[in-house]
């Protein structure tokens, strides 16, 4: 009579399998939130890479008998330095494991198998929640500058033949509905503004070039603005002072609200980002690896020895470095 029953190891190996196509899949599916404020792309194995954003390659002009090209060495090159990240693992009891192998059934361990697919979002979110550490320091250039030399916010970018005359540092008004309003107001003007030329030291509105042609915009915050921001941005009209009165909101579904704990310190800055672009981003993520799922692959008898069994995501290594400056404007209130 044969016998039908998994073993120990038998078990664990069932379960990996499992563990694994349930972590690639959650992995392809998930949509980081902050997913549209940076280009990422593979960069290879290399330890550092130059990327270009393909801006000014699609331009029609008027024939005048001689053939422009656009040198993109001059036009953006960003340097990107690729880091190895560990995201943390998770640890199952082995007892459950062998009660599995009683039961000659992996079912029971279907939470330890959600448990591991979750570290996917961790995996995927890591370049994103790193890129914040770069949002905060983004006034200085501790963690780098953008590629005309400027920190990533600066009241004088360059772009192009355009010299330092373009800010996307924003001095707030205050938090209150309609200073709220009138910030976000000028700062969508401001990003609509941001230009080039075409032809080196023109003013010719004809040789004027806009940056953001079809803007289409989030606001990252801190949880503090998020209820006023949400309410601006779907509200018909907006309670204005503290006896009742309102006005028709001129922002009503102009944007979308991200909320994250960006800088404690500073709860009332927020950011207006456009994201219309896909790849043109104020940040670039370069991913030199991956990672893999680790699981246990040591022999049965060592395996049902242990306390616990240890799953990890192990091997991503990425890059963050500062994009498009354009994209993004930072309201300061602080």
């Amino acid at each position: 009579m044969s016998n039908n029953n998994k073993t120990f190891a038998e078990i664990v190996e069932d379960f990996n399998d499992s563990a694994i196509l349930s972590f690639n899949a959650q992995y392809k599916e998930y949509e980081p939130a902050l997913k549209n404020l940076a280009f990422k792309y593979n960069s290879g194995s290399i330890s550092q890479s130059n990327f270009f954003i393909n801006l000014l390659l699609t331009q029609v002009e008027e024939w005048k008998g001689t053939q422009e090209y656009d040198n993109i060495d001059e036009v953006i090159k960003q340097s990107v330095v690729n880091k190895e990240y560990l995201v943390r693992g998770k640890e199952f009891p082995v007892r459950d494991f062998k009660r599995a192998e009683q039961a000659n059934s992996i079912t029971g361990l279907d939470m330890y198998n959600k448990g591991v697919a979750a570290l996917s979002k961790a995996a995927a979110d890591a370049p994103y929640n790193v890129m914040l550490k770069a949002l905060r320091a983004g006034a200085g250039t501790t963690l780098g500058a953008c590629f005309d030399g400027e920190p990533l916010f600066s009241t004088s970018h360059a772009f192009s033949n355009v010299s330092g005359s373009q800010s996307n540092l924003i001095a707030g008004s205050g938090i209150s509905t309609p200073l709220l309003i009138s910030d976000v107001q000028s700062a969508m003007a401001a990003m609509e503004g941001f230009s080039y030329s075409i032809n080196a030291g023109s003013a010719d509105d004809d040789d004027t070039r806009m940056l953001n042609e079809a803007p289409q915009y989030v606001i990252l915050c801190n949880p503090a603005l998020a209820s006023k921001l949400r309410d601006i941005s779907r509200l018909n009209t907006i309670v204005v002072d503290s006896s009742g009165g309102s006005q028709d909101n001129p922002l009503k579904g102009t944007f979308e609200v991200v909320t994250r704990h960006i800088d404690t310190a500073n709860v009332n800055d927020y950011y207006i980002i456009d994201v219309s672009e896909a790849t043109v981003k104020p940040f670039l993520i370069a991913i030199e690896d991956e990672g893999s799922l680790i699981t246990p692959q040591d022999n049965p008898e060592a395996l049902s020895n242990q306390q616990s069994l240890r799953y990890a995501y192990n091997g991503l290594s990425f890059g963050n470095a500062y994009g498009a400056w354009w994209k993004i404007t930072k309201i300061n209130n602080t």
